[in-house]
């Protein structure tokens, strides 16, 4: 996804998140619902990281 903050572009890429359902009910104010548990698959880090334009290591 292509962003733009103070006048500069950045690509931004989402995260995939699984969902699967656990069985497990719960109650929340008074209403069940049926949980479910996620898996974040882990983000690629760019090479090198800005900061206002200046290059620097982690």
């Amino acid at each position: 996804m292509q962003l733009t903050y103070r006048g500069q572009s950045y690509e931004v890429s989402t995260p995939a998140v699984d969902a699967t359902t656990t069985g497990e009910t719960a109650m929340f104010m008074g209403r069940p619902y049926v949980r479910r548990q996620f898996a974040v698959a882990l983000r690629q880090q760019p090479a090198t990281l800005t900061y206002r334009g200046v290059p620097y290591a982690r």
